[in-house]
């Protein structure tokens, strides 16, 4: 799979948390009690489901890159069903609108971020994971995949340099977010594309500072091969920025990290 693999927030609360995203949208998950966090993804918590929250005293989202986290139901219907899903909890939620003909809402989990949930009918690309046999969501309607996820940065030319000429990822769309935006929103495509490989990026109105709490935001990509680490690796060491390597029994991922706290993470998956 290349694609979105994983993303990383923050939470004041853990049990919160859990109970939005487990018992609410019917997730499957996994704590990491080690490192105070846990996980949530289709049944096998597969990449390119995942989404990871990490508890941070005092944590705000008000300071947040990563602005709104996409997920994907199978079809226009599971839109209806979680829409009544969060009716029933109390939690307010958007209208279902059309972003390039995908049908999509928003609301907000307990600290104010932004998850967006998208119909998969008519997508392509990066597929879906596996429903849960666990959860309280019709395995039909179950959230199986990681939708667009939209960020903003301190210095948008700095990191779309670093996006598409370091790590090969595809630069091929802007919008404007409202009609009367001054400014566009630069969409990246990345490995398979569709809903789940789409990277949309800003520039911020103003800096954004490392938080006290240190970096917590992550967004993790797939990316095609070998030989693209390797030339993503020299890349970095050519134009001397910093970065670190991540070793696991099943990929290596190299990470960089703004001064804004926001990290990007991109692995190989090894064969």
């Amino acid at each position: 799979m290349a694609g979105l693999r994983s993303v990383t927030v923050g939470t004041q609360n853990l049990s919160e948390t859990i109970n939005l995203f487990h018992n609410i949208l019917g997730l499957n998950y996994e704590e990491q009690s080690s490192k105070n966090a846990v996980r949530f993804g289709d049944a096998d918590l597969s990449p390119g489901t995942r989404i990871h929250f990490i508890e941070v005293p005092n944590y705000t989202a008000e300071t947040n890159q990563v602005l709104s986290i996409g997920l994907r139901t199978p079809t226009d219907s599971g839109l209806v069903e979680y829409q009544e899903i969060l009716e029933s909890h109390d939690i307010e939620h958007g209208e279902i609108i059309e972003m390039n003909n995908h049908k999509h809402f928003e609301f907000k989990d307990d600290n104010g971020q932004f998850i967006d949930i998208y119909s998969n009918e008519h997508n392509s690309g990066v597929p879906l994971g596996m429903p849960s046999e666990n959860s309280a969501v019709n395995p039909l309607h179950q959230v199986q995949g990681l939708g667009p996820v939209i960020i903003q940065v301190n210095e948008l030319l700095l990191t779309t340099s670093i996006l598409s000429q370091v790590f090969g990822l595809e630069h091929f769309a802007e919008y404007a977010p409202t009609t009367d935006a001054d400014f566009k929103v630069q969409v990246f495509r990345l490995g398979e594309g569709g809903l789940g490989g789409e990277l949309h990026i800003f520039e911020a109105a103003e800096n954004i500072p490392l938080p006290e709490y240190g970096a917590v935001d992550q967004i993790e990509i797939s990316i095609d091969s070998k030989e693209q680490y390797r030339k993503a690796l020299q890349q970095l060491e050519s134009i001397g920025i910093p970065y670190q390597t991540l070793k696991q029994n099943d990929s290596e991922s190299l990470r960089i990290t703004e001064n804004s706290g926001l990290s990007f993470i991109f692995t190989h998956e090894k064969a």
